[in-house]
């Protein structure tokens, strides 16, 4: 997922700080996925979902955790 959104994603982002969950639409990123990793997008989503969360970064996690199941409600896995 990081060649959808690479200038947003900072490595320094805490918890709670200005996170992709605040400044991307679940759709948008929904429809980049599947055009960017086609039948591996809910795969890709559920990557960025666990580096968001072993990173401390839950806001993101939960951002990821939506976008997954939207791609995964899709048939997308």
């Amino acid at each position: 997922m990081s060649k959808i959104v690479p200038h947003l994603i900072s490595t320094q982002q805490r918890p709670g700080s200005n996170g992709l969950w605040r400044v991307l639409d679940h759709d948008e990123v929904v429809n980049a996925a599947i055009s960017t990793y086609g039948s591996e997008a809910a795969t890709a989503a559920a990557y960025c979902a666990l580096d968001a969360w072993t990173d401390g970064r839950h806001h993101d996690y939960g951002f990821w955790f939506e976008v997954f199941l939207r791609l995964r409600k899709r048939g997308l896995m």
